[in-house]
């Protein structure tokens, strides 16, 4: 991890932006969840809970913004519900046109999974003359662990 948040540090310097303490803790969020798609609030919310992290709500959905016109996090639409932002690990750009995602509608964990149903159909769609194409595959149901209990 201490390795990826230098080189997303270093991409902030890079683009002339300060290394600030409210962005080194929404990184550091970010990339201690990066299993996981995270809503502004739930960042906010590990944020506050640390003792060694500082940023104050409005600041992380700047932050987040910034950092996605920066291609440094992915922002997600899910039905009925705010964006979730994931650091955006992924260093091929073919790879950086789509999401796929689990969602359980009990806990709402949000896990991305590899693979992709749809690359056929794109490819298709591309043949046919459409461009710039993107997609976002949400399956919901019940995680294992709610569905223990």
């Amino acid at each position: 991890m201490e390795n990826n948040l230098d080189q997303f540090l270093q991409t902030l310097k890079n683009n002339k932006l300060r290394v600030t303490q409210s962005r080194i803790a929404v990184a550091t969020v970010l990339f201690k969840n990066s299993n996981q798609a995270l809503t502004p609030e739930e960042i906010f919310q590990k944020i506050d809970a640390s003792k060694k992290l500082h940023c104050d709500q409005v600041s992380v959905y700047r932050i987040l913004a910034t950092l996605e016109e920066l291609s440094l996090v992915t922002k997600s639409k899910f039905q009925g519900e705010a964006s979730r932002y994931m650091v955006n690990l992924c260093k091929d750009k073919e790879d950086n046109h789509h999401e796929h995602y689990f969602k359980c509608y009990s806990c709402n964990l949000v896990e991305p999974f590899k693979g992709c149903l749809v690359s056929k159909k794109e490819k298709e769609l591309e043949k046919a003359g459409y461009t710039e194409l993107k997609h976002h595959l949400e399956i919901t149901g019940l995680c294992p662990s709610c569905t223990l209990s």
